[in-house]
């Protein structure tokens, strides 16, 4: 035996011995080896297991690595992760619920270990080489891979999102089949994503897809297969001539059964298999199979069962109607993704998912060949009321010696009356979607029924965009509606922070769609706009993410698109030209303040540049001013409004209050408190105002909840602590109205993670501490949730503010043991914030001279200690930028006697 005979018999034995001990043997079967190396591994399995038979042997003992004992065990560190408890185990390994250990940030994780013979060293450099593909596999339907490393006994482990949910099968069973089939569109979903981004998953079965409790797919192990097969780029040399590839036999392609190299095609014939699952309960062959063997030899030699022609499921009742269902149409989409040759399958798996929504839309599908009396019988389906109302005069006709001229007849009808249709569905969608669905969106429960009204629009408009690809007025306003949808579930005004992902989706396929149209369709004022707001909600998203390039490259799109569309939009009075002329105008000078706000703004992500901030903020307020000061303009745009639709004038004081607001933070950030309080007096009269006006519009009430805290703050530092109450229970106070009126998963609902610390401050410097504790508690577990999701350094620092506002409330309650312990919390954050992020450090050393001043009345007997950690803080934020003087106010008290 030479060493490379004995090297493909040691990774196939080794493989296979990682298999449970009934799917070994039909493993080494269809392993692509030569004759002596398998039978030289089935017998070592022989010998060492019993074959395929279940007898009890070594490798039935739990799983131990050489002399080191367990593989894992409770409270073993890998990593940043502790193991807590397990959750399975299967043939590459054991899943262990874990927690993050280090301290960064609170979260669980699922760490799959793997078994020994998985040939750790190969793993983990082909498992490297993927990394930086994986990390764009940024999906709602596919469960971030978040690390891998060695265990201490030098087992490969990988740390995955933890999903609690069902397989993809038993989650299928009690669903209609309409319900099954988005399910499987969920996942093709996600595996296009994965294919886009160059990455096949190679394992689609249903214990790695798992359906949540609110019905949402997760595809699991994206980047394990690829790092466990032996044949991948960068493998052993001797290992890459006969080794196996692992694979799943019941769900694996025909391709992967003899050992040849993997594609897209690979998953799409696996998605084919889990969607016959799903809608029939059954395998599409090898029902009768007993061993993996058989199973695997099945894939190769059955044909699949026509679905609607298998036998009735065990207690399955209803089988009669669903049989029905898959007679024709999903017959054949199951049976062209299951085709043995590749070439014959779907192209895409984008290919198979339209078909699925072609199915489910009543339109037809490519699986089918497009014959006279299919097309028919699809047209029939969908106008059943028209074709009632017609079908006599037709069959009378029919019957006639005309019928030829007839049918000619009624298509060149139907083609014009098609393209009536399409016109009207075009602008009865236009008004709907951005001229009516505005108004709604501003008034309670306006945003959710806008996003019903979005999403029915989506749904009737994306069956009309595949039958008419080369339609561009048609793919625009499926463009603009994506767009419109991604600003209500993505703009940071009033949308829910939580369903970011889902804006993202719907932000990226409205950019996807019209880019190829923009050079077409920007001379349309109506498409510039929607495609422009696209392109800010992908910049606030962006920036949510800690992004701030990629936005700031967005927005400064944005601003260069619209500047391109303008010139095409005339200069009359015309009403929809004043519309779309003010639209751009009003776009252009948001994307300005935008940009103002990526350089500077304290409580989300930024470069902190606050003056910097300044210059694009005054660039932005001439804007707005003059299209307040444009009369003619303003009377056109209020006479042709719509019923409900606020007053322009009242919009624009809104948007310019927007930009006195953001100058006070830059204000603030500078320590200019002067110019901070007039900033944000000046923002709160027009906020009043609007609120006034029209008091039940959620937007106007929104901005004056923000303007509120943002006066509190500047009342806080200035110490005027009565005005910092009465400014921070006016946020507090409407915030909460919001959220009883908007619902648990709204916006507001979260709004106490930035309330709360003002809040809790104002009460405790107004001596009502025993008020704040309650107040303060509301809002950190939110935002604990929240450094733990989006671990951002503006984030953490909020957090740090918060316990230390937390500690001045328990130390004024006499509670000194517990708020010893928070400032220690505190501190330990504040002190690694300063030490990793260099743009809070100067914060962060005013948060620790804070912390420093508790301290010293917490411990007395450790003054000397407080003080000098109190005073080295301000020294070093002093060298960023000059200390104000509510900074100076906490270096006297420092310096003082303890109390």
């Amino acid at each position: 035996m030479n060493a490379s005979h004995w090297s493909a018999v040691k990774a196939l034995f080794d493989a296979a011995l990682a298999l449970p001990s009934n799917e070994r043997l039909a493993y080494v079967q269809a392993a692509a080896v030569s004759e002596a190396v398998r039978s030289e591994v089935l017998s070592l399995l022989a010998h060492s297991t019993g074959g395929e038979r279940d007898e009890a042997g070594f490798l039935a003992t739990p799983a131990t690595v050489g002399v080191d004992g367990p593989a894992a065990e409770a409270n073993q560190r890998l990593g940043a992760w502790k193991l807590v408890e397990p959750l399975g185990s299967g043939g590459m390994g054991e899943v262990w619920l874990a927690r993050r250990a280090d301290g960064a940030y609170e979260g669980e994780a699922a760490v799959k270990l793997l078994k020994r013979g998985m040939d750790s060293a190969a793993v983990l450099q082909r498992f490297a080489q993927e990394r930086q593909a994986l990390a764009r596999l940024d999906h709602p339907h596919i469960a971030r891979l978040y690390d891998a490393g060695l265990s201490p006994q030098g087992l490969p482990y990988f740390v995955m999102e933890r999903v609690k949910g069902e397989p993809l099968d038993q989650a299928a069973r009690p669903r209609s089949l309409p319900e099954r089939l988005d399910l499987v569109l969920q996942l093709a979903d996600a595996v296009a994503h994965a294919h886009r981004n160059l990455l096949v998953h190679r394992d689609l079965k249903p214990s790695n897809v798992l359906v949540t409790g609110e019905g949402q797919v997760k595809l699991l192990d994206f980047g394990i297969a690829k790092a466990l097969d032996p044949l991948a780029e960068g493998g052993d040399a001797e290992v890459t001539v006969a080794g196996p590839r692992p694979f799943t036999p019941s769900h694996a392609s025909p391709e992967q059964v003899r050992g040849e190299p993997v594609s897209t095609a690979t998953d799409i014939y696996s998605l084919g298999v889990l969607l016959y699952q799903v809608l029939t309960g059954q395998r599409p062959y090898g029902r009768e199979a007993r061993t993996p063997q058989e199973a695997a030899r099945a894939v190769l030699d059955e044909a699949p069962t026509r679905p609607s022609a298998l036998q009735a499921p065990a207690g399955d009742s209803d089988w009669l109607r669903t049989r029905e269902r898959l007679r024709g149409d999903l017959d054949n989409i199951l049976l062209k993704a299951l085709e043995k040759e590749p070439q014959r399958r779907y192209a895409t798996v984008d290919a198979l998912a339209r078909d699925l929504r072609a199915y489910l839309g009543g339109y037809p599908v490519s699986a089918h060949a497009p014959s006279r009396g299919y097309l028919l019988g699809k047209f029939v389906r969908r106008h059943r009321l028209a074709v009632s109302l017609g079908g006599a005069a037709v069959l009378a006709l029919a019957a006639g010696g005309g019928a030829t001229a007839w049918q000619a007849h009624v298509a060149g009808q139907a083609r014009d009356q098609a393209q009536r249709q399409l016109q009207a569905v075009q602008r009865i969608t236009a008004d709907l979607v951005f001229r009516y669905g505005d108004t709604a969106t501003t008034l309670p429960g306006g945003p959710q029924a806008q996003e019903a009204l979005l999403k029915e629009t989506l749904a009737q408009l994306d069956p009309l965009a595949r039958e008419m690809p080369q339609n561009g007025l048609l793919q625009g306003l499926r463009a603009q509606t994506l767009a419109r949808l991604a600003e209500l579930l993505g703009n940071q005004t009033a949308a829910n922070p939580e369903r970011a992902d889902e804006a993202q989706r719907y932000t990226a396929e409205a950019l996807s769609v019209g880019q190829p149209l923009w050079a077409e369709q920007h001379r349309d004022w109506r498409f510039a706009l929607w495609y422009s707001r696209a392109l800010r909600i992908q910049a606030q998203l962006w920036r949510a993410q800690g992004q701030i390039d990629r936005g700031l490259a967005a927005q400064k799109e944005c601003i260069q698109l619209i500047d391109q569309a303008l010139p095409f939009v005339p200069s009359g009075l015309a009403p929809l030209d004043v519309l779309g002329r003010a639209s751009l105008l009003a776009q252009r000078a948001l994307s300005v303040l935008e940009v103002g706000q990526l350089h500077s703004q304290p409580n989300l992500p930024s470069l902190n540049q606050p003056e910097e901030a300044l210059r694009w903020y005054a660039k932005a307020e001439p804007d707005f001013q003059a299209l307040l000061k444009d009369r003619a303009m303003l009377e056109v745009l209020d006479r042709n409004g719509v019923p409900g639709d606020p007053a322009t004038a009242v919009y624009l004081a809104h948007q310019l209050g927007t930009v006195y607001g953001a100058n006070a933070l830059a204000y603030l950030r500078l320590d200019r408190l002067p110019e901070a309080r007039a900033a944000i007096q000046a923002a709160l009269a027009l906020r009043r105002a609007n609120v006034q006006a029209e008091p039940r519009n959620l937007i106007w009430r929104d901005g004056l909840m923000v303007e509120s805290n943002t006066e509190a703050v500047v009342a806080l530092r200035e110490g005027d602590w009565a005005g910092a109450l009465s400014a921070a229970q006016r946020a507090w106070d409407t915030a909460a109205q919001l959220a009883a009126e908007q619902g648990p998963q709204s916006k507001w609902a979260g709004a106490p993670r930035y309330l709360a610390a003002q809040m809790g401050r104002a009460l405790v410097a107004n001596g009502r501490a025993r008020e704040a504790l309650p107040i303060l508690d509301r809002g950190l577990p939110l935002l604990k949730a929240q450094v733990e999701k989006t671990p951002l350094p503006v984030h953490r620092r909020r957090l740090g503010g918060l316990l230390l506002a937390r500690v001045a409330a328990l130390l004024a309650l006499g509670q000194r043991a517990p708020a010893l312990q928070e400032l220690q919390s505190a501190r330990t954050l504040l002190i690694e914030l300063r030490d990793s992020e260099p743009g809070e450090t100067r914060d962060a050393q005013l948060l620790l001279a804070e912390a420093a001043a508790l301290g010293l009345s917490l411990q007395p007997e450790r003054a000397a200690a407080w003080r000098e950690e109190g005073l080295t803080a301000l020294e070093q934020a002093a060298k960023v930028q000059p200390l104000a003087r509510d900074h100076e106010a906490l270096r006297e008290r420092l310096k003082g006697p303890a109390s």
